[in-house]
């Protein structure tokens, strides 16, 4: 009971049981607002909308700032060296590229959104027919691409947002962080309900997103400027980034996060490029029923997440101590732990929704949801898989294999396409789900087949050092 009692003492696990306790009600809230959205939005309402958070999040892909990431690294490290310059920089600079990126993203998808969702969504009407002589009429959907353009407007208060949240995790306010991240998912499910009550539509999604985003902005804004001035490091006030942000240059910052944000931007493709095959080759339902089984699947992947966050600094700092034998033994204990709880419980969640998978969403989404059903067995293999890939991150970005984990992805990504768009051909939602699993598993079976190896290489190399000083 004693060592229990000390065991809990240890700040780092304090800070990672608040946030596990912050995921797993995030868990309960996500669950419960998708189950809202989506009886309320039914699938061609929902798969509009999931549409538009794809083409935008597509874009998104090709920002290479690697502004969050890199922000956490060098914020925590200026935190640490009680460098309140440098703070300062780092918050101005990060504020200066999220409203470089944002006001370039509402400029070119205001110009392009809506002729390239005219082009990529028209759809075939037959307006008259004969047997020999069908007359088919493009029906271009525009409207997709307007609302992609509006919905950047949210990138620049979600971004000032972010920072506050990274400028309490750099300061180790992980119990503040957690409650922000919890108020935060509580407006977001209100707004969006509130917004889809009123107008169940792509449009009212995007109103509640917009009211939702500024809220949450404030509402950061206004706890920052309460916690700034507490902890060891006392952060500039909001004017003052602002007013540094006009000046500083960006030359100094930039590179730093250009290799992380290549790597997370390719992934990001894994998830967003079916959802555009399915909704070009099978419609916009079939893009709904592929993002509610996406949705479903993620929430258990959540419970997962604080393992990879603290995976976050623990590994990098076992290799700054050179300490690669303990490395490589712990590693391969968590990729066991980890492989043996993911085959347990997606293969018990298969199980389930093959025996009573249909009745449970009649129940909870409705029948209009039924074809979603046949996706969530073919989906748990990239829960799977993703459930055990995820520590592989930490580990190649602190061995410095980030081109060889870029290569990997670039190859997945291209296999999973080619295998992708014949699938859709045949099974639509089913072979879009088939392309996320197909494309997730060959990225981290090869991700794996890169690192472990210069793991052991070192863990071996390391102790045979330490035995040769012994000698």
């Amino acid at each position: 009971m004693v060592t229990f009692r000390r065991f809990l003492q240890r700040k780092f696990v304090r800070d990672t049981l608040a946030l596990q306790v912050s995921k797993l009600i995030s868990v309960g809230i996500s669950f419960v607002s998708s189950v809202l959205i989506a009886r309320l939005m039914g699938p061609g309402a929902y798969g509009e909308w999931a549409l538009v958070a794809s083409f935008v999040a597509i874009w998104q892909s090709f920002n290479l700032t690697g502004i969050g990431p890199s922000t956490v690294t060098r914020l925590s490290a200026a935190v640490g060296a009680n460098n309140a310059d440098e703070a300062l920089n780092l918050m101005a600079f990060y504020i200066k590229i999220a409203a470089m990126w944002a006001a370039i993203c509402f400029a070119l998808l205001l110009l392009l959104g809506t002729p390239l969702a005219s082009w990529l969504y028209s759809h075939e009407v037959t307006l008259l027919s004969t047997p020999r002589l069908p007359v088919m009429f493009k029906i271009p959907e525009p409207r997709i691409g307007t609302l992609a353009a509006i919905y950047t407007l949210v990138l620049l208060p979600d971004a000032i947002y972010n920072l506050v949240v990274i400028a309490l995790q750099s300061r180790r306010s992980m119990r503040i962080a957690a409650v922000l991240e919890n108020i935060n998912l509580v407006l977001l499910a209100g707004c969006v309900v509130a917004a889809l009550i009123a107008s169940p539509t792509a449009p009212g999604m995007l109103a509640g997103r917009l009211i939702y985003s500024y809220t949450t902005m404030f509402l950061s804004l206004w706890l920052y400027r309460r916690e700034r001035t507490k902890g060891i490091l006392p952060y500039p006030a909001f004017t003052t980034i602002l007013a540094r942000a006009r000046t500083i240059a960006l030359r100094p910052y930039w590179r730093f996060g250009f290799a992380i944000a290549l790597d997370r931007n390719i992934a990001n493709f894994f998830m967003q490029i079916p959802m555009q095959i399915v909704g070009i080759f099978a419609g916009k339902e079939a893009a709904g029923y592929l993002q509610l089984a996406l949705k479903a699947m993620q929430l258990p992947n959540t419970l997962t997440s604080a393992i990879f966050d603290n995976m976050q600094t623990v590994v990098p700092q076992a290799i700054g101590r050179r300490d690669y034998a303990n490395l490589w033994r712990n590693f391969n204990r968590v990729i066991g732990a980890l492989t043996i709880g993911a085959i347990g419980f997606y293969g018990l969640l298969v199980i389930l929704v093959m025996a009573i998978g249909e009745p449970i969403a009649a129940f909870i989404y409705g029948n209009s949801w039924l074809p979603a059903v046949p996706l969530l067995p073919v989906i748990a293999v990239y829960g799977a898989v993703t459930t055990v890939g995820g520590v592989f991150g930490p580990l190649y970005r602190a061995l410095g294999l980030m081109r060889s984990a870029i290569i990997v992805k670039i190859a997945a990504l291209i296999w999973g396409t080619a295998a992708g768009v014949i699938l859709v051909q045949q099974m639509g939602a089913l072979g879009g789900a088939w392309m996320v699993s197909i494309t997730f598993a060959i990225s981290i079976v090869f991700t794996a087949i890169v690192t472990l190896p210069v793991l052991r290489q070192h863990a071996v190399e390391h102790i045979l050092v330490s035995r040769s000083e012994i000698v």
